[in-house]
C-alpha cells in the first residue's frame, strides 16, 4: 500500500484479502505500464464486444505487467 492510503481502507482490503475475496497486487511504483488509461489503450486495441472478453483482456494484461521494479 501506498503512504497515501487510509487505515480504513488498509483495513477493509486487509479483511477482503483474508476472506479470499481479492488478492493484492504487487505495484511497482512509478510503473507506467500499470497506468489505467494505457492499460485502457491496450485492452482497446483488441475492441473486445462482450464483458467476459474485456475481463479476459485485462487479466492476460495483467500477467505480463513486471512484478517488480527495481
Amino acid at each position: 500500500m501506498t503512504q497515501h492510503t487510509s487505515r480504513l481502507c488498509k483495513g477493509y482490503l486487509s479483511k477482503k484479502e483474508t476472506d479470499g475475496v481479492l488478492h493484492q497486487m504487487t505495484w511497482p511504483p512509478q510503473s507506467p505500464n500499470l497506468t489505467p488509461i494505457e492499460l485502457d489503450h491496450r485492452v482497446k486495441e483488441k475492441q473486445p464486444t462482450r464483458a467476459q472478453h474485456i475481463r479476459e483482456l485485462l487479466q492476460d494484461r495483467w500477467k505480463i505487467i513486471p512484478g517488480e521494479a527495481g
